[in-house]
């Protein structure tokens, strides 16, 4: 294919002087196109992962529930497990499950053993840190009967962990492993009660964080406010999140995004939210009241409404005197 694009390259040149060589760039085009799309197909199928890989997988779906045969694919043993439904690779092997390509609706019916909880959760967690180059985990709708197993993956360079749909279980203080890897956290749908730990702010790395959907009590730790990286963050839909907005949060200097709707948030906007006017900031659906701070009076309404009816200063009407 290569010498073949090289040979159309030489006629296309030759033919600049003859007046041909549009028709000529046309075809060349098309041939590189198609050059592209057959080299894209060839790595992917090239990728291929280790018999360990493949056996660790299989390890990994031996203690899962799975009744609607999302994991059918998993299998047999020996096999490249990069064809396998939900499993990425990279050259080297692989780099990502997500078990949310697996089973997209609410709910998914793939679970950790009940029968035999405490024992799964940990297998589960070995099988996982025999993948070497896991970079990504989305256990969307997995149910984690206690702590979700992280201690075993220690050495695994994880970027991207996705808790979501997955009632039970609670992040453990062993997050904290992750400072130097990961950049992606994400815990919502789950009826975790216990809150974040404070080894969260060991994750010096992390770029997006969403805790949304929990049962959790509070918002926090306060401690979050001192990783720099942190661009997005999405608290939203936590109903049990009663009191005043953080303060923690208009302390990241890089942020971008920040979702507190539909919390059960009460009381003023702290005046440090002035210094969000350039982040796209989302307060509506709360009990917030009193004045806007001056900073935020260039905001959409959308950012307060709906909810917050007492609350006012532009954008919204005037105070009362």
């Amino acid at each position: 294919m290569t010498c073949l694009l090289q040979r159309r390259q030489d006629i296309l040149i030759a033919n600049m002087a003859t007046g041909t060589a549009s028709r000529e760039h046309n075809g060349y085009i098309a041939l590189l196109l198609l050059c592209v799309v057959l080299t894209t197909f060839s790595h992917s199928a090239m990728a291929q992962c280790s018999a360990a890989e493949s056996a660790a997988l299989l390890k990994f779906k031996s203690v899962l529930v799975d009744t609607s045969g999302d994991l059918a694919t998993w299998g047999p043993a020996g096999a490249n497990c990069c064809s396998w439904r939900g499993i990425k690779c990279s050259a080297t092997g692989v780099e990502a499950i997500d078990l949310a390509s697996t089973a997209p609706a609410l709910n998914s019916a793939v679970e950790l053993d009940p029968q035999n909880a405490e024992a799964s959760s940990n297998i589960a967690g070995d099988a996982l840190a025999a993948l070497p180059q896991l970079s990504s985990i989305r256990t969307d709708g997995i149910t984690w009967p206690g702590p979700v197993p992280l201690r075993q993956l220690s050495k695994v360079p994880l970027r991207e962990l996705v808790i979501r749909n997955a009632p039970g279980g609670h992040l453990p203080s062993d997050i904290g492993t992750f400072g130097g890897t990961l950049e992606r956290l994400v815990v919502t749908g789950t009826n975790y009660k216990t809150g974040l730990p404070s080894s969260v702010c060991k994750l010096t790395k992390l770029k997006f964080l969403e805790v949304s959907s929990t049962g959790m009590p509070s918002l926090g730790p306060s401690c979050l406010g001192k990783i720099t990286s942190l661009e997005e963050v999405r608290m939203q839909n936590n109903h049990k999140v009663t009191g005043g907005l953080p303060v923690w949060l208009t302390s990241l200097p890089n942020l971008k995004v920040l979702d507190l709707s539909n919390n059960a948030h009460s009381g003023n906007i702290p005046v440090q939210y002035g210094k969000l006017a350039n982040v796209d900031l989302h307060l509506g659906g709360n009990h917030l009241a009193s004045r806007i701070p001056a900073g935020l009076s260039g905001k959409p309404e959308a950012t307060f409404r709906p909810g917050n009816e007492k609350l006012c200063g532009a954008p919204l009407g005037e105070c009362p005197v």
